[in-house]
């Protein structure tokens, strides 16, 4: 509800959404923006995100790491998760490779080192708006299957710098009867 709040969704791609006075756009960058009510909402999508975490694990693997992950000591590894090679946004490149090498022996590590690269990327987003005119980042809501990972919301809280919390109500059909009922466009 303030300029500057944010919701990303954490699904199969990483999709990011800030709340602004104006809209935001940069096709060349992958940047859109939406209007909701007065305001807009400023955002773009990575192909970073679930699908990356995938090629190397699968659900039950990331279900059983995740209890073992240590959000608060970090892996001191650099990656840039992709499901496949080619970058929407924060980095518009249809050729950049997935950068996640080297790859420790331990599964934990490897897990959580490809939870902090999207985090990563999540954070250079939000830097790639303010850079357009967007609002500093304020706070962060978290959406999609990857927002009831508690030590992943922990290594983005720690990534982005702000307060990331788990949004309440996650059905696209809630949003839509809250538009409704303030009397806004769909």
């Amino acid at each position: 509800d303030t300029p500057g709040d944010a919701v990303t969704s954490l699904g199969t791609t990483l999709v990011v959404k800030l709340l602004a006075t104006r809209p935001i756009f940069a096709a060349n960058q992958g940047v859109y923006s939406h209007r909701l009510g007065e305001r807009w909402l400023a955002g773009g999508a990575s192909n970073s995100g679930g699908g990356a975490l995938l090629a190397h694990f699968t659900a039950a693997d990331m279900e059983r790491l995740t209890p073992q992950l240590r959000p608060e000591v970090p892996t001191g590894l650099d990656y840039y998760p992709l499901p496949k090679p080619g970058e929407r946004f924060p980095i518009a490149d249809p050729a950049l490779p997935a950068k996640v090498a080297p790859r420790p022996s331990d599964d934990r590590r490897f897990f959580q080192a490809l939870l902090e690269g999207i985090a990563g990327i999540e954070a250079l987003a939000y830097r790639r708006l303010a850079e357009l005119g967007a609002p500093k980042l304020r706070r962060v809501v978290s959406i999609g299957g990857g927002a009831k990972n508690a030590a992943w919301i922990e290594i983005r809280r720690r990534a982005l710098g702000v307060a990331v919390t788990v949004a309440e109500e996650t059905e696209a059909s809630y949003g839509a009867a809250l538009l409704a009922l303030r009397g806004a466009p769909p």
